[in-house]
């Protein structure tokens, strides 16, 4: 019998937190002040509203890169980021 080297496949973390996890536990950084999230057919949404955008930057580049959608309404410092990925 053969044996290769197989690389399991990680299914996506389940949310922007676990993204932001080490070793699929969640991290909610200090920056989301306020979260909500909206569910519909194939696809969640996550709200979080912060005063910091700048603290933020960093968590986004990683979330972008990681497959989320990231949008971000600016109000002066402080921001609405919209979070979703097809489920």
């Amino acid at each position: 019998m053969h044996t290769k080297n197989i690389t399991p496949i990680r299914p996506a973390p389940r949310t922007p937190y676990h993204s932001l996890g080490a070793d699929a536990k969640m991290r909610i950084p200090e920056w989301a002040q306020h979260r909500s999230v909206y569910r519909s057919a194939g696809r969640t949404l996550y709200v979080v509203e912060t005063d910091t955008l700048a603290d933020a930057s960093r968590d986004l580049v990683q979330l972008d890169n990681a497959g989320w959608n990231v949008s971000v309404e600016k109000s002066g410092p402080a921001a609405r980021i919209a979070l979703s990925r097809a489920a």
